[in-house]
């Protein structure tokens, strides 16, 4: 049996969408620096290195006698030398006033006032060791004293620059949605 009935077919609504993406530009330019480092004080104060060298005795062992003590040593000679030559005399003297008495004391002077006694000489080393050198030293003193100067830093940040494009979304209707219906069997088939 044919039934008479209604046959559909739908299409649903289909959107489309078109979409442009967004785009960022960036620049950045590099920070500003600037740098200035001041010289450091530094001072130096020094005090002269001292050498002394003291060679009083080995000057007297080479018969270079410093002037107080060369005054001294020939007044005591001096000093010597006019007892000798007084006692010398007067036994000098004692021996002419027994010329009397023969023995012949005239000669006896004369001979003994002609001959002086020989010298003795001695080999030596000035000076005779480094001892009577007498050296001390004083080191010299450096000081110094430094003082360091803190480098002046100025930075100066350059912001980046940005360039943005939005982007956009189109929605639109791509299909439209349709409904069709139509009778099928019965009297409206055309069979009968």
């Amino acid at each position: 049996m044919n039934l008479p009935h209604l046959e559909m077919r739908q299409t649903s609504a289909k959107i489309g969408i078109q979409t442009t993406r967004a785009t960022l530009e960036q620049h950045q330019a590099p920070a500003t620096l600037s740098i200035e480092q001041p010289q450091g004080k530094l001072s130096i104060e020094t005090v002269a290195a001292r050498l002394e060298i003291d060679s009083t005795q080995a000057l007297i062992e080479s018969g270079r006698i410093p002037a107080l003590e060369s005054v001294q040593r020939y007044a005591d000679y001096g000093r010597q030398m006019g007892q000798q030559a007084a006692s010398q005399a007067s036994a000098e003297g004692d021996q002419m006033m027994r010329i009397e008495q023969g023995g012949n004391a005239v000669a006896r002077v004369a001979k003994s006032r002609d001959t002086p006694p020989a010298e003795v000489t001695t080999l030596g080393f000035v000076p005779r060791s480094l001892e009577r050198v007498k050296i001390n030293y004083t080191p010299a003193e450096v000081q110094l004293n430094y003082t360091a100067e803190r480098p002046r830093i100025d930075v100066q940040v350059n912001r980046p620059e940005l360039t943005v494009t939005e982007g956009t979304v189109d929605i639109y209707l791509r299909e439209q949605n349709q409904l069709d219906m139509w009778p099928v069997g019965g009297m409206f088939d055309g069979e009968g």
